[in-house]
């Protein structure tokens, strides 16, 4: 009798232990902001810092942007892409709906925000987020469109940006 419920015990125990989510649980105050992603670039001789960053409002909104600007300045020269839409957080999993999105074409690099072109919307997105303890740091897990598959980069990892982009 004296087995039998020690067995009992050690199983709920372990059931207890096997059953636990160990999942990130991100709550939508820790997402607000925006996240930037910046790299070094050459472009025909010329450095460059390319960012692409997403900022989280409190309403469920969200914007996504490919932009550029001088090294070691916080100005924005253009953009190469705009996207608006709306976002739904469930634990560790996102939920992206494009609502606009916008494209630069032409032979430069980038465009001014009010002359880039509207382009047909992505399906909706979904990725994995986790947040790291002091939550400066935001990996993201989202799928390859079909059309960019060749360049994308599923992980990304944006840092937080404590002071907002000035205009152009």
């Amino acid at each position: 009798m004296k087995s039998l419920r020690s067995y009992l015990l050690t199983v709920v125990f372990l059931t207890l232990i096997g059953c636990t989510d160990t999942e990130q649980l991100l709550l939508p105050e820790t997402l607000k902001g925006t996240w930037e992603e910046v790299y070094d670039i050459n472009h025909t001789g010329f450095p460059l810092v390319q960012v692409e960053a997403f900022t989280f409002f409190d309403n469920g909104a969200y914007t996504r942007f490919m932009g550029y600007r001088e090294p070691g300045l916080d100005r924005l020269l253009g953009y190469r892409f705009f996207v608006e839409g709306t976002y739904q957080l469930e634990g560790s999993r996102l939920l992206l709906q494009e609502t606009d999105r916008r494209l630069h074409v032409g032979q430069l690099l980038y465009g001014a925000l009010d002359r880039l072109s509207p382009v047909n919307l992505y399906p909706e997105s979904r990725a994995e987020l986790s947040i790291n303890e002091n939550k400066t740091l935001l990996e993201m897990y989202l799928p390859c469109n079909p059309i960019s598959s060749a360049r994308c980069q599923p992980k990304k990892v944006f840092r937080k940006r404590m002071v907002e982009f000035s205009g152009m």
